[in-house]
């Protein structure tokens, strides 16, 4: 499905004949599960609709009206609950009036776990999803800021409201900025959301830009704010388990992931930073990947065997999953458990997930009709603006006598010593709502009692937390975190580390202390001391590092990660390197500081990457193209042309990896904006006439793409006689032709019109030329464009009318050529089409003439759908088959269960949507698009069009993906303008390009990507 936007979508443009009628409860909607079919019940009915194991119950908080849509929610040192709701969502409300989202307080005073006080805290909020109580008030996100919003007068409502932090993205409202999470070191961490784009500033003046998934951390005065990991697609939901371990719910990468200090997460085409992927804990996705809310379950209310383990909300599915964490050294592995609650009403939707302070599981239940954000229309009706329920999941037994209890009516008013008593309560959230605490009261009796913690060995948990209170305190002398260093439990050692690697400076004896940790017992000490190494970067930690390095097991994916992050960190000041004794390196340790000063982008490591090559100490080919393409990208002059004469003179007998050499040394060079030699442009000319002679196909085609890189116009020949080939596949002959393309593609007009006219030419091959003469803006172009039209299939017709309509030119003719009764008027009904010719203003009048009378294009594309409808319910679809057609015409921009490329979304779990969507998304593509994934058309300065995806940039070089998925690399100077169209790089006509036996073996493997039904949780 070439970038079928098959998992996101928008549909702003959908018109409602497309719902198949009406929406009402119980009617057919095409949407799949994504749109509940049943009526709304009341709690009292859906209460009745769990299934949990045995022991376990399930009781309404709170509900409708006192509760509308609740997002996330948060416990205040009151043990009461703090609830962000939403009347607004999808759409924010408009500056013309008064946005109507609020911050309820909901508050149990009879301990029987019913909200029986419900307080509106604040008003006038647009959207607001992270809340966090703090003093006074609350910290909370409404578009597009994050505020501050305080009741300074002690009448219970907030009446003064501070700006923290912004400006905020919100051209996607699901994600934003959520999940605030207080850390033991006293910053709040937060997830920033899928698409949108946002530049942050902190009152020290420290900005941090981030784009769609990310962490990050605030100081909850406003004071700064860091990124904390980069990466992920939708992280929506945060928790810390008692060893400071960071973990966060993903949509579309994996529902757990367990988040590394600077670490880069897979995205959509994002790139890493040179080190790789971090490591990934979890191998399933639960069947869904739209999750939200995660909760570490550490409390003694549910029975032992739920400690250590994860719940996670799964809002398409309508259950909580459950995943047990086995550990590996300093990794966890989650082990997918049955799910621990199910729900036979479908519009359940657990879009958070909160341990209470009683030990409970608290969810906040969006409860709706419709839970996609881009699966069903925003505009659908049926979207629910009026319910809400909060539940709260308790452990009876089996005598029906449990019961949870919050330890202390109110943290605020309890003494210091019955604070401190708290820091060894079972509840991790009892024992952080005491920690804040202390550190908020501070003072001599506060400092006192926490000292003599530190001095207690009963118990280690006290120690862990007294750590951070002390140094939040300013008040954590050398001695006693040398102390804690050393002491006999590991958690107040990982503690020490993780207190270390905070700290702006450490004094010779710190450091070496971070140094001995990392020879430690225990691998958790060990990856947190090299975490805080990693946050002070010196010359004298790479010796202890390497030592590490070398003696990581294998399955400690995190600890081996971290560790190669504190090395790359060491590597990072540019006088670190003078000091650093390489001469003295053995072989081993040289090709460790190799493989991280690949991700060290300055030129000190280049240099040293370059002496490494040349030394022949790398024998493996992705190493070897990987360290060319950073001396390339981040060397100077004289680096670049030494690695040519390496890559010239090395040795490299293999055709291929000399190859692979060379292009990573060119596009490095061209990312870093630098010029080529003379002596590499005829070096490149020599390999790239060699690998056009290959007999591999691989080779040849790596041969067409230097070519046309480069413009080595003498190779033109050779790539005309490989474009005529018809014994070659369609590939190969592509290739050929872009590099054409490239280098003279107006001298070439008469090869892409001959091949373009051919009708014994694959139809691929001549709508990808269709697009390529359109884009040369040439009368010439236009004309054989027009010439072919006349006596062109419609599937090609259609090709040509885009390519035609993208220039004021070329749509001009169109018209021409279809009032001259040379092609269907119904060509211009086309999306594609429509949407280049609407730009042409002056064009409207006639437009609108030429299609009086036709039928509407969406009543002829939903006969279409439902003539495939029928068609697919009557064939036998077969998923096994599918599953290949999947590999041949997905794979190359999409996952299914880890395989395919990450260029679009992932689409495990996309048979939920059903037959009706599926077909829908697959044989109008254009109409389900979302913003994030609409394609990008460059004028560039010769007055040609490039359009495709935009991945990345890399220095001086735009990355962009074709409808195949392909890379397309533009240098930034070539472009003179940018914009953003509404159509999906996916060919829309696919449906087209796909045997319609094979298209219903398509389906029905998509149809069968669902959620497994076997682990219904049982009451």
């Amino acid at each position: 499905m070439r970038f079928a936007v098959l998992c996101v979508s928008t549909f702003l443009l959908v018109c409602a004949t497309v719902w198949l009628g009406s929406t009402a409860y119980g009617q057919q909607d095409p949407y799949g599960d994504f749109i509940a079919r049943s009526k709304p019940l009341t709690p009292a009915e859906e209460q009745k609709r769990f299934h949990l194991p045995p022991g376990f119950e399930i009781e309404l908080v709170a509900s409708e009206p006192a509760i509308i849509k609740p997002i996330n929610m948060n416990f205040d040192d009151r043990g009461r609950l703090w609830v962000t709701q939403s009347i607004e969502y999808p759409f924010p409300a408009p500056p013309s009036r008064k946005a109507r989202d609020t911050i309820k307080i909901l508050e149990d005073t009879k301990g029987d776990g019913v909200a029986d006080k419900i307080t509106t805290f604040a008003d006038g909020l647009n959207i607001p999803i992270g809340i966090l109580p703090v003093p006074h008030g609350a910290i909370v996100y409404s578009i597009p800021k994050i505020y501050r919003v305080l009741d300074s007068n002690g009448k219970g409502k907030a009446d003064r409201r501070e700006e923290l932090y912004g400006t905020f993205g919100f051209a996607d409202t699901h994600g934003m900025a959520s999940s605030f999470t207080w850390g033991f070191d006293g910053w709040i961490y937060a997830c920033h959301g899928f698409s949108n784009t946002s530049k942050l500033k902190g009152k020290d003046g420290a900005t941090v830009k981030m784009q769609s998934g990310n962490a990050y951390r605030i100081r909850p005065d406003g004071s700064h704010i860091e990124q904390f990991t980069h990466g992920q697609v939708n992280p929506f939901g945060l928790c810390f388990d008692p060893l400071g371990n960071l973990y966060s719910a993903d949509c579309h990468t994996r529902p757990v992931m367990m988040l590394l200090r600077g670490a880069y997460y897979q995205s959509f085409g994002k790139p890493d930073d040179g080190l790789g992927f971090a490591p990934e804990m979890c191998d399933h996705d639960h069947g869904s990947t739209a999750i939200a809310g995660i909760v570490y379950y550490a409390a003694n209310h549910f029975p032992p065997e739920y400690l250590n383990t994860v719940f996670i909300g799964n809002v398409v599915t309508n259950r909580i999953n459950h995943d047990h964490l086995e550990r590996h050294g300093s990794t966890y592995k989650a082990i997918e458990q049955p799910d621990f609650l199910s729900c036979d009403d479908p519009w359940f939707r657990p879009v958070d997930l909160k341990l209470g302070t009683d030990g409970a599981l608290y969810v906040a239940d969006f409860y709706n009709r419709i839970i996609g954000h881009y699966e069903v229309p925003l505009t659908h009706p049926g979207r629910d603006h009026e319910r809400g329920r909060i539940w709260r999941i308790v452990y009876r037994g089996p005598n029906h006598q449990g019961r949870p209890v919050q330890p202390r009516a109110d943290w605020g008013k309890a003494t210091v010593a019955e604070l401190v008593s708290d820091l060894a309560h079972p509840n991790l959230v009892v024992r952080m709502k005491a920690t804040n605490q202390l550190v908020e009261r501070g003072g001599e009796d506060v400092l006192s009692a926490v000292q003599h913690v530190m001095n207690q060995r009963e118990n280690a948990i006290p120690r862990m937390h007294g750590l951070w209170i002390l140094e939040r305190l300013h008040a954590l002398d050398d001695k006693t975190l040398e102390a804690a260093g050393h002491d006999q439990a590991s958690g107040v050692r990982v503690h020490a580390m993780r207190v270390l690697a905070e700290r702006p400076h450490l004094a010779a004896a710190l450091q070496k202390l971070a140094q001995d940790a990392l020879k430690d017992a225990d691998p958790f000490v060990q990856r947190c001391a090299a975490d805080a190494l990693g946050t002070h970067a010196s010359a004298d930690n790479v010796a202890p590092l390497l030592a590490l390095r070398h003696v990581v097991p294998a399955d400690d994916t995190h600890l081996l990660y971290t560790v190669r992050v504190a090395l790359r960190n060491q590597l990072l000041p540019v006088d670190t390197w003078p000091r650093l004794p390489v001469a003295s390196w053995s072989e081993q340790d040289a090709r460790a500081i190799a493989d991280v000063a690949a991700g060290a982008p300055t030129p000190e490591a280049a240099r040293y990457l370059l002496t490494h090559l040349q030394r022949g100490l790398e024998p493996g080919r992705d190493n070897q193209v990987r360290y060319a393409h950073h001396v390339a990208r981040y060397g100077a002059d004289d680096a670049v042309q030494a690695l040519l004469v390496l890559g010239r003179d090395g040795g490299h007998a293999d055709l291929r990896t000399r190859a692979a050499f060379m292009k990573a040394l060119l596009q490095g060079n061209q990312e870093r904006g630098g010029k080529l030699s003379n002596e590499a442009a005829k070096w490149a000319a020599q390999v790239t006439a060699r690998l056009l002679d290959a007999k591999e196909l691989d080779l040849m085609l790596t041969g067409s793409e230097l070519a046309g890189s480069l413009q080595i116009k003498s190779e033109q020949p050779a790539l005309a006689a490989l474009a005529k080939r018809r014994d070659l596949p369609e590939a190969q002959r592509r290739g050929a032709l872009d590099a054409l393309v490239a280098m003279d593609a107006k001298g070439n007009i008469g090869l892409f019109s001959h091949v373009l006219e051919d009708s014994a030419e694959p139809m691929g091959l001549r709508e990808h030329l269709a697009g390529v003469l359109g884009g040369l803006n040439q009368p010439d172009a236009h004309a054989e464009l027009l010439k072919t039209l006349a006596i062109a299939p419609a599937q090609l017709q259609s090709a040509i009318a885009v390519a035609l309509a993208g220039s004021s030119q070329g749509a001009a003719q169109l018209l021409d050529a279809v009032a001259a009764g040379k092609a269907s008027a119904r060509l211009l009904q086309e999306w594609p089409v429509h949407v280049r010719l609407d730009k042409q203003s002056n064009l409207k009048d006639r437009l609108a003439k030429l299609t009086q009378g036709l039928p509407a294009a969406d009543q002829r594309l939903q006969e279409l759908l439902q003539r495939r409808r029928k068609g697919f319910v009557a064939a036998k679809g077969d998923p096994i088959a599918g599953a290949r057609i999947f590999e041949k015409s997905c794979a190359i921009c999409h996952q299914i269960a880890g395989k395919g490329a990450k260029v679009g979304p992932q689409l495990d779990g996309v048979g939920n949507r059903g037959l009706d969507r599926l077909l829908e998304d697959v044989i109008d593509p254009n109409r389900n698009i979302d913003q994030a994934f609409r394609s990008t058309m460059l004028l560039l300065k010769n007055g040609q069009t490039v359009s495709g995806l935009v991945l990345r940039e890399e220095g001086e070089v735009l990355v962009l993906a074709d409808a195949q998925g392909k890379d397309v690399r533009v240098p930034k100077n070539t472009v003179e303008e940018r914009t953003v169209s509404q159509l999906s790089p996916m060919p829309a006509n696919l449906v087209d390009q796909i045997a319609e036996p094979d298209f219903y073996h398509l389906l029905a493997y998509l149809l069968a990507q669902r959620p497994p039904q076997t682990t219904k949780a049982t009451r």
